[in-house]
């Protein structure tokens, strides 16, 4: 075997004659074929570096002048290689190189290098399908989490659409009332009242809060489809990304001396990695669609509960009022049947009054025919003749009855007049009873069409 044994420069002469820049050119030629023969031969640093020292020391007594450059250069050069080794240390390392620094680590590839470089490409491209498998598990659980979503929003729009319908139904109930309260006697029982007044107000009140519910309604529909399109992008971003999951291995482990990835979701977007921009775009779009999706939610429950309360309270002050206003009335129809019995009895006293008025008006008259009267009645029997022969004044019998007559007249007139005004009294009192009881009858039928149609949901909590 052939030792090479390093150059050696030779010894210039004692007396300088040549010019310096002749001499700087040599030295230069010199050191940079050192340089060469240092790369070339790396497994002979020692033996370089002792003959790199020995032949700059040589230089340097020889010539002085060269000295400040030779150790500058030097000084520069291992300057620059320790910065260039600092900053690829701090510097992350790419996947190639990562993977390959095992492989060629020394001057030239072993003879192995095909087999280690498919190696090397499987454990690449199985680490690239775990990383895809678990951004697409994520996707996928993002999706699933944004469909439960989507089914607490339906179930919420199923509620928030039966609170609708009850509203519905609560306002046709009020027309109806409206319309049946407009069946009372039309006389005397359809003023407008407390109770009208109660339902109209039941009735801008329910519009007010349908309107509020169908505002409701519609931002919970757009909702549905923002979640639904939030669902369908993770699908199709977790579809895309699993393409690249069919040659995965189910079962061992790559091979020996592969560096694994981190965690895809750890690391920035990168569009030729396993988390790519449209990725962390689905995701972050999907979780603010889930909070809105969730602060909408409880707004809507909260919206609900109070339409609920409102729509009750509505309900239970229009039908108080109904049954303050059937109270009332059949305690006024209590009051008319017994002044309607006074008047009748009234009418009764006078009429049996005038029968006896009459019957004494009748006997005071006497009978029809003076064929019929007896000897005592007339006022011609001889007592009366023979006291006319002895006193100058009449008896008086004939004043005394005409007087009768005339006041007996008189109090049948008036009778008969009294009875005529407690008839129509009485007819009024009978009137005025009819149209009580059938407006207390039409408001009782009111109120059991209220409580049989109309009946307010129970204020429900806020379900998450």
């Amino acid at each position: 075997m052939i030792m090479k044994r390093p150059v050696q420069c030779a010894s210039p002469a004692a007396v300088v004659v040549g010019s310096k820049g002749w001499r700087d050119a040599t030295v230069r030629s010199i050191l940079r074929a050192e340089d060469l023969l240092r790369q070339t031969h790396a497994d002979q640093l020692h033996s370089s570096a002792r003959y790199r020292s020995h032949s700059v020391g040589t230089f340097t007594s020889r010539f002085p002048q060269l000295t400040a450059y030779s150790v500058n250069s030097s000084v520069d050069k291992e300057r620059n290689e320790s910065d260039s080794e600092k900053q690829k240390e701090f510097r992350p390392k790419s996947i190639g190189s990562m993977l390959t620094s095992g492989i060629i680590s020394g001057p030239f590839p072993l003879p192995v290098l095909r087999d280690q470089s498919a190696v090397v490409s499987t454990g690449m491209a199985g680490e690239y399908m775990r990383g895809v498998r678990e951004v697409e598990g994520r996707l996928r659980r993002q999706a699933g989490r944004v469909t439960q979503e989507g089914t607490r929003v339906e179930h919420q729009r199923e509620r928030l659409e039966k609170l609708l319908r009850s509203l519905r139904r609560a306002l046709l109930v009020n027309q109806q009332s409206v319309d049946c309260r407009k069946f009372r006697p039309a006389t005397t029982e359809t003023l407008w009242d407390g109770a009208d007044d109660l339902l109209h107000s039941e009735r801008r009140g329910l519009n007010v809060l349908k309107q509020e519910l169908e505002s409701m309604l519609k931002k919970i529909l757009t909702q549905q489809q923002v979640l639904a399109e939030s669902s369908k992008q993770l699908l199709d971003c977790a579809f895309e990304r699993s393409i690249v999951t069919e040659l995965l291995p189910q079962h061992g482990s790559l091979s020996a001396g592969v560096k694994t990835y981190p965690s895809p979701l750890s690391l920035k977007p990168d569009p030729t990695g396993p988390f790519t921009p449209e990725c962390k775009q689905a995701l972050d779009s999907s979780s603010t669609v889930l909070r809105q999706s969730q602060q909408l939610r409880e707004n809507i429950s909260q919206v609900m509960s109070d339409v609920i309360r409102k729509q009750t309270d509505m309900h239970h002050s229009a039908s108080e009022a109904l049954l303050k206003k059937i109270t009332e009335t059949i305690n006024l129809e209590q009051h008319l049947t017994l002044s309607s019995a006074a008047t009748r009895q009234a009418i009764y006293r006078k009429q049996r009054q005038m029968q006896c008025a009459g019957y004494s008006l009748g006997r005071a008259m006497g009978p029809v025919c003076s064929a019929d009267l007896f000897c005592r009645e007339r006022l011609s029997r001889p007592m009366t003749q023979l006291y006319g022969r002895h006193s100058s004044s009449g008896l008086p019998e004939s004043d005394l009855l005409t007087q009768g007559s005339t006041m007996l007249r008189k109090h049948l007139e008036s009778s008969g007049k009294e009875i005529a005004k407690l008839q129509v009294t009485h007819q009024q009192l009978e009137d005025d009873k009819y149209g009580k009881r059938a407006a207390a009858s039409v408001d009782s039928a009111v109120i059991r069409l209220r409580g049989r149609l109309v009946r307010p949901q129970s204020v429900r909590p806020a379900t998450s």
